[in-house]
């Protein structure tokens, strides 16, 4: 059986009507998929941006100034207050060796052992937010040894590489740090950060890291993180 429908004079402009409907709900549907992403997701998306890094070396330079607007101009005039070699390794290790001598601690977030830590611990989607000129999801991680502890991140679904950190305890933030990207380039060195730039909102401190000189999947020898590690269980 066939049916049959009259169509009215004017079907050209319903015919026009129908297919902005149709558009419009096609695109509903698609904001919809996109916007059940869980923050597992997310936290997964970003983690295979760094799936084929195993290891690397880097150097970093830190820089004291009063604001997170900076011109790139103060590594030029001024001199870093600390220097240091970073390494990483798989899943979530990483060590310093400070570069000569100074009074000043070495601050840093390593963006990759962090995700990689993270991972284990329960992660709530908060929502989106516009950061740093793009709208990121913005995930919170809480963990029960530290549960007054609560770790931020923003998440770009642009490429998935996170724009900021955030380190809240009993309230109170200790740090907010953001993350700067070069620009084209090699896949794997395109999506480690280049520059770090940490507020601390008591101190009213801002700390810039430049990072340069990255080694990818060069090999880091054990007894760094060994060090790393009786340094650290020794405090």
């Amino acid at each position: 059986m066939f049916l049959f429908f009259l169509l009215p004079k004017d079907w050209k402009a319903s015919h026009k009507r129908v297919s902005v409907i149709l558009s419009l709900f096609l695109f509903l549907s698609i904001t919809a998929n996109v916007s059940a992403i869980t923050a597992q997701e997310v936290m997964e998306n970003a983690l295979k941006v760094y799936e084929d890094i195993d290891n690397y070396k880097a150097v970093v330079q830190t820089y004291e100034t009063d604001s997170m607007e900076a011109s790139g101009r103060i590594f030029e005039v001024q001199q870093p207050i600390i220097s240091f070699n970073l390494f990483f390794r798989k899943p979530n290790e990483h060590a310093v060796e400070q570069i000569g001598k100074s009074r000043h601690g070495v601050f840093r977030v390593e963006v990759l052992s962090a995700l990689a830590r993270l991972r284990e611990i329960e992660l709530a989607l908060e929502g989106q937010e516009h950061l740093l000129g793009q709208n990121c999801y913005v995930l919170a991680c809480t963990s029960s040894d530290e549960p007054g502890t609560i770790i931020k991140l923003w998440v770009s679904p642009r490429d998935w590489t996170v724009q900021q950190f955030t380190l809240i305890t009993k309230s109170l933030t200790l740090a907010n740090t953001q993350f700067k990207y070069p620009p084209g380039g090699n896949r794997r060195v395109r999506f480690l950060p280049m520059e770090t730039r940490s507020f601390f909102p008591l101190s009213k401190k801002v700390l810039i890291n430049r990072i340069t000189d990255y080694q990818v999947n060069t090999g880091v020898p054990s007894e760094i993180f060994e060090k790393q590690k009786k340094r650290e269980q020794s405090r």
